[in-house]
């Protein structure tokens, strides 16, 4: 028996004096730290960083009776029974490569909070609309009367959100491709792959070896468990027919078997007994096709969880949407200003800039992620009027972009927006969807999406 095998062996995991060690001790590795040492394991905390953050996580833990270690992986991290590692943590990372020799148990913190979880995971994995899927599905079972916790990829830890949450609730978990690598029995209720598309290129080392680890979402499910997955995206379609459990398809045609679309303007539902209209298309609250396929995705999940199809549909007309993606900052002087900092791929850069007709002054730019920003020249030339550059892969975006149309380069994105009001007209739209990690500058996508906000807001206040 596998020591994740004995650890499963009884309702309660039992890690009672176990030695564990947690790399990564930004949110989720406090939060994995947390509840192993409330279920008995001696934990200790390893880090390689030494930022302020990195500092005040370790006092947290050091208050706890955690032994902690920062600026490096010393020895002591794999003096260990079973290894926590938090999703910054790369593969490649020497410490963990040992522990990957030496046969320790490695898991991912969503593993570990799976096996605490007593209500059903709905899981969210892919390379774009994975947050306002994750969002969306949120708010159906909130007005479905459900103690919905969301979490994961989203921002609340799992092993937060799992202290609390009743067996009759819910965990709407979004999972990255980095959480989903050290998974055993992480196995959802439903799984939703909303689409794929070339991301963290800098991390794997091929698109196929992204993608493997996206599918891994599905490879424990139970046989009453469901696939949900875009039929209109080739490789997923391809990829989901080789999962278990029942195969529940959404998309942007009429739905052939089991799963949700569109009927001319209308969104149905088709189930084993009959085909049923939930709404209009016209109707959803959130505009664009990648919405509607956010939409179609969170209504069929919580569909097969048993939310009726009147608040489904009441969900679908009244969801804001969520901040950074596509976020209306301000409009001033006849020029919109659009935060779309959660855009951190090329795809999804693509999408926000799809959602305009007005003309475009793209800012991009952040710490590039192996991305071929030369294949996209084209379509980010007919979709703008000026490109603004930013960040560590300015210059790299520049070599890609330069050649084909006019652009221009700052050093970091507080000065892009000076340099965009200067260039906006009357009717422009001023979008922020960098197609880039945020790392070189930001903590998070959040960060930089607040402070644009506030540099943007700040701005329009001393010129007016």
């Amino acid at each position: 028996m596998s020591l994740i095998d004995d650890i499963l062996s009884t309702d309660t995991p039992k890690l009672a004096g176990l030695k564990v060690t947690v790399l990564g001790l930004a949110r989720s590795g406090l939060a994995a730290a947390a509840l192993l040492q409330d279920h008995g394991a001696a934990v200790f905390g390893s880090d390689t960083g030494n930022s302020e953050a990195v500092q005040a996580a370790a006092r947290d833990l050091a208050t706890r009776g955690i032994g902690v270690e920062t600026g490096l992986h010393g020895p002591r991290a794999i003096q260990a029974d079973l290894v926590v590692r938090s999703p910054g943590v790369p593969a490649d990372n020497p410490v963990l490569a040992e522990a990957y020799r030496l046969g320790l148990p490695v898991v991912s913190e969503i593993e570990l909070a799976s096996w605490f979880c007593r209500a059903p995971i709905v899981a969210v994995t892919g390379s774009n609309g994975k947050t306002t899927t994750t969002e969306w599905l949120g708010d159906l079972f909130h007005r479905a009367g459900k103690a919905a916790a969301v979490c994961g990829n989203v921002g609340r830890p799992f092993t937060a959100a799992v202290r609390d949450l009743p067996p009759d609730g819910v965990a709407v978990v979004e999972v990255s491709s980095f959480q989903l690598e050290d998974v055993h029995r992480f196995s959802p209720r439903v799984a939703i792959i909303t689409n794929f598309s070339p991301d963290h290129l800098d991390r794997y080392a091929s698109y196929a070896a992204y993608l493997d680890a996206k599918c891994r979402i599905f490879e424990n499910l139970e046989p009453e468990a469901a696939l949900v997955y875009n039929r209109g995206d080739g490789e997923v379609a391809s990829r989901a027919m080789s999962g278990p459990g029942r195969r529940l398809s959404f998309g942007q045609d009429r739905p052939a078997g089991e799963g949700i679309g569109l009927d001319g303007n209308a969104i149905v539902i088709r189930d084993h007994r009959d085909v049923r209209r939930l709404l209009d298309r016209g109707e959803l609250s959130l505009p664009g096709p990648h919405n509607l396929e956010n939409a179609l995705a969170a209504a069929l999940a919580a569909a097969d969880l048993g939310v009726d199809d009147a608040t489904i549909a009441e969900s679908l007309r009244s969801f804001p949407g969520v901040a950074h993606r596509l976020e209306k900052v301000i409009e001033a002087g006849g020029v919109l200003w659009i935060n779309d900092s959660k855009a951190t791929n090329i795809a999804s850069g693509l999408v926000g800039l799809a959602s305009f007709t007005r003309p475009v002054i793209l800012l991009a730019g952040g710490r590039d992620k192996g991305s071929d920003f030369a294949s996209v020249a084209a379509q980010v030339r007919g979709r703008t009027r000026t490109v603004i550059l930013f960040g560590e892969a300015g210059a790299k975006m520049e070599q890609a972009w330069g050649p084909v149309f006019p652009v221009e380069q700052v050093d970091w994105l507080k000065q892009a927006v000076p340099r965009a009001a200067q260039l906006a007209r009357p009717g422009d739209v001023v979008l922020l969807s960098p197609m880039c990690a945020s790392f070189d500058e930001f903590r998070n996508y959040e960060d930089r999406g607040e402070q644009f906000k506030q540099w943007v807001r700040d701005h329009v206040a001393s010129s007016s």
